[in-house]
């Protein structure tokens, strides 16, 4: 007990609202801290409603001089599809590509390719820089289907012939109701982790788009980079911490950095 009480989330309960799969490393690395993880699930990641524009651009990979992945959950599915449709591994690891973060490069390099560049912050305009000249270069995207715009219209300003493809789909897990959000919420959380737009989108969805800044009035949020954070203040939600490096250590190491700071 005195060995716990020394630990810097010691007494604070975290909510994780990754997807069932991932909530696991954040919320034992939360706990390590002496923190209580409350995993809620706001995401769910599946298959496309069909694979037609995937599946093209999959067969014809060989003709794209990029491939960015901004996600593990692209890096999945689109080796996923390579399998099914019997494109040779070689074909990605003759191409050059990029991966948005640490946790997308392990990924690629989990199935063998090491990322051609990876950007030290996800920003679109810092993503497109470090490609070089991509004035009529062909470049893949094989994302969410919410995924934000902005890369893609910031490569096609550059000149780039951008194909940005369906790879899958994050919705919103039938067991999640206001109902199951409020009974934790009344138990206590003082902060809550968002790692991705789609989990900030669809935790506003189930409370309301415009109740939720509202509800989480006096929670601390912290967000795992700049998208996320923005995505938060679309919904008039207040972050407290945003991680610089796009990683779970880093977005911790920011909770942990503003409780000292207190």
């Amino acid at each position: 007990m005195q060995a716990n009480s020394l630990k810097p989330l010691s007494g604070l309960r975290v909510l994780v609202t990754r997807p069932e799969g991932q909530a696991h490393t954040i919320s034992q690395k939360l706990r390590d801290l002496g923190a209580t993880a409350l995993e809620l699930s706001t995401i769910q990641i599946v298959r496309p409603w069909h694979t037609t524009e995937l599946d093209h651009a999959t067969g014809t990979l060989a003709n794209y001089d990029w491939v960015i992945f901004t996600s593990v959950h692209g890096v999945r599915f689109f080796s996923e599809r390579m399998v099914a449709l019997n494109v040779a591994p070689e074909t990605l690891m003759s191409r050059r590509v990029a991966a948005i973060g640490p946790a997308t490069a392990a990924a690629l390099e989990g199935i063998g390719k090491k990322p051609d560049y990876m950007p030290s912050e996800y920003l679109s305009e810092k993503i497109a820089a470090g490609l070089g000249d991509v004035h009529g270069k062909r470049i893949l995207l094989p994302r969410a289907d919410l995924a934000s715009r902005k890369l893609p219209l910031v490569l096609q300003k550059r000149g780039a012939l951008v194909d940005d493809i369906m790879a899958y789909r994050t919705v919103i897990p039938s067991d999640l109701t206001a109902e199951k959000v409020k009974s934790i919420f009344n138990e206590g959380v003082d902060w809550v982790t968002f790692t991705s737009p789609s989990t900030v989108r669809n935790f506003a969805r189930v409370i309301g788009d415009n109740e939720v800044a509202r509800f989480l009035r006096g929670t601390k949020i912290a967000c795992i980079g700049p998208v996320t954070s923005e995505a938060a203040e679309r919904f008039g939600i207040g972050v407290d911490v945003v991680a610089q490096t796009h990683t779970v250590d880093a977005l911790i190491e920011e909770i942990v950095n503003e409780i000292r700071s207190l």
